[in-house]
């Protein structure tokens, strides 16, 4: 018996209206181990080459890790694994949250879904048990509208270990950065929303009554017991500490203060506004702060504004959506910030795609390039919030102007002539929230994001800002493609587990081996959680690799290269293409890619026991 895993895939046909149930074979998991590693190796075995990700081939995998459920602190976040319809590459996006606990004590470790349902409906996994439901009664609803309603319908209001995980409008309509919304966090990037609604799937609901087995459980405890410590005593997790205080909040400061906070579109990065959307500025709407299950951080925060007459309540936002909607799009009523979240995580959108295409709208229409006529008589300046607050709506909507920009920047911009050198992505996935220009190494990180343009698979803000473990120079490019690549490493075992970033700021690698030998049995080393991470960094290369991507498309946008910012600590400062080039070179190298193509070589490939895969 598999010990820290459930045991079980569901698999789930929409087209044919067929549920199957099959083992999970130790092998493949001791091998990818759960999250990004189990989700690629599920997703390149199922889906074909070049399959649309619109189309009923194209899977939606709901998946968890094998300390998921378990009490182990900052590690039951789940996951959502697809491809993208921003990208056309692998994507997998995560939440925190109790979704992943309860479909692990639903007995799944995964949740494949193919095919397209005739008309809307809703999956039901009650421990056992899964079906299909007809959902015409929720379609058009909000997320938090589709729910209550099921919690209602369904009397689960007294049930503790059930969880929904649903889309709003936007996901229905197919706004390309549609997101999955499970008790208000989202499964964010990448446009898994948008799949789930091409599939006519409204929702999936999860309860069970089980546990997940473990296999030592003296020194399980031990352990947990160990990490908890670590993390009430390190500065940053410890109670009163950053995270538990103001959790991201702080970040808007940091990025000013080193001149990496993106502002107007790119145009600038640092805001002049910017004590007014701080940690400070934030914490007068605060409500109250939540943690995830079995979490002792509590790094989010509830926060209320009244905007107008209308009272809006949001869990958030956090720094990447106080960037996207404030500085990027040169918004300072931290009100407007707070309604932008919630309009998003009700309508099922990214925040960060959603303000990085409305700055972009922004700058289209200061520059001539679209007018009044084109936003439907609205006047999209920077720094208008009733604007903001309006095109969101659009967008969720897919009306008006909304329609053309919730295709994303990329394909916005190859619509509107003399817009693609301020276009802001890499590989069709819009920018978060740091300026590579002040930060040479977050380029690179950009640049090879196997999901486009992503700051959570080797974000350098701990090394490149922080200084951690040791200070760097934040402008240099030499020693960069090594650091990015341990930061690849690092990122890529928490999400094979997937567990928290903040709390591997206490957690250390070790740690990580122990809990996972101590639940599921298996004798397990740093090396060998980094193999795996590696393994899983490979595969979703591969993958990219199949749909066509190579050395052409890991670059950056044009105005990273060619434009400064006039003023801040990176006045001055832009990407240097040749530095850039010879960082990928270098990057290339020490992975074992092939330098022209940025293909895995077959050496490398052999390592990693990935030299049979088709």
């Amino acid at each position: 018996m598999l010990r820290g895993y459930a045991g079980r895939i569901a698999r789930i046909n929409l087209t044919e209206g067929k549920v199957g149930v099959e083992k999970l074979d130790e092998g493949i998991a001791r091998k990818y181990l759960g999250g990004k590693g189990l989700g690629a190796y599920l997703l390149y075995n199922n889906v074909s080459p070049n399959t649309d990700p619109y189309a009923p081939e194209n899977n939606l995998i709901f998946i968890t890790g094998p300390l998921t459920g378990t009490t182990f602190p900052a590690a039951a976040r789940s996951g959502v694994i697809t491809k993208s319809p921003m990208t056309g590459t692998f994507l997998d996006t995560y939440a925190g949250g109790l979704f992943g606990p309860h479909m692990k004590y639903a007995g799944y470790d995964a949740v494949v879904i193919t095919g397209k349902a005739k008309d809307p409906v809703y999956i039901m996994v009650d421990g056992g048990k899964i079906s299909i439901k007809e959902a015409e009664q929720l379609w058009g609803l909000s997320c938090s509208e589709t729910e209550n309603r099921l919690r209602r319908e369904l009397k689960l209001e007294k049930k503790s270990k059930v969880s929904i995980a649903t889309i709003g409008q936007a996901g229905e309509r197919l706004v390309r950065f549609a997101n999955i919304i499970t008790e208000k966090r989202a499964y964010g990037r990448g446009g898994a929303g948008a799949v789930m609604g091409s599939k006519n799937l409204k929702a999936v609901v999860i309860t069970g009554d089980g546990k997940v087995p473990i296999a030592n459980q003296k020194a399980y405890k031990e352990i947990e017991k160990r990490c908890r410590k670590n993390i009430a005593e390190h500065r940053l997790t410890k109670k009163g500490g950053v995270f538990p205080s103001i959790g991201t909040w702080m970040t808007v400061d940091l990025t000013q203060n080193t001149g990496t906070l993106p502002t107007r579109n790119w145009q600038e990065n640092t805001f002049q506004y910017a004590e007014e959307i701080n940690g400070d500025a934030f914490k007068r709407h605060e409500i109250r702060s939540r943690a995830c299950f079995a979490c002792p951080i509590g790094c989010s925060r509830d926060t209320k504004a009244l905007v107008g007459d209308i009272e809006f309540v949001t869990e958030g936002p956090d720094y990447e959506t106080i960037y996207a909607f404030g500085s990027n799009c040169e918004i300072k009523d931290t009100g407007i910030i707070i309604a932008a979240d919630k309009l998003c995580d009700e309508y099922g959108i990214d925040t960060i795609s959603c303000g990085g295409v409305i700055g972009f709208a922004m700058e289209c229409f200061e520059k001539g390039l679209i007018s009044q006529k084109d936003t439907g008589g609205i006047d999209l300046s920077f720094g208008n919030g009733d604007a903001l607050i309006d095109v969101i709506h659009l967008i969720g909507k897919r009306e008006g102007i909304g329609r053309l920009l919730s295709e994303g920047v990329k394909i916005a911009s190859e619509k509107i002539e003399g817009s693609s050198s301020f276009a802001i992505h890499v590989k069709g996935l819009e920018f978060p929230g740091y300026d590579p220009r002040g930060m040479k190494g977050q380029g690179l990180t950009y640049a090879l994001s196997d999901r486009g343009a992503c700051h959570v698979r080797s974000n350098t803000i701990r090394t490149e800002l922080l200084g951690r473990p040791h200070p760097i120079d934040q402008y240099a490019y030499e020693g960069k493609p090594a650091m990015v690549r341990e930061l690849q490493l690092d990122y890529a075992t928490y999400d094979c587990l997937i567990a928290c970033i903040f709390g591997a700021f206490a957690v250390t690698l070790q740690d990580y081996a122990d809990a996972v030998a101590a639940v599921t049995g298996w004798s397990m080393t740093q090396e060998e959680l980094r193999l795996i991470a590696e393994r899983a960094w490979n595969l979703t290369r591969l993958f990219n690799v199949r749909e066509g991507f190579t050395r052409k498309d890991d670059t950056l946008p044009k105005r990273i290269f060619t434009e400064a910012a006039t003023r801040g600590p990176s006045n001055g400062h832009v990407m240097d293409r040749a530095s850039f080039e010879r960082m990928l070179d270098e990057y290339y190298q020490i992975v074992g890619w092939e330098s022209h193509t940025g293909i895995p070589a077959d050496k490398k490939l052999r390592e990693l026991g990935l030299e049979k895969l088709e």
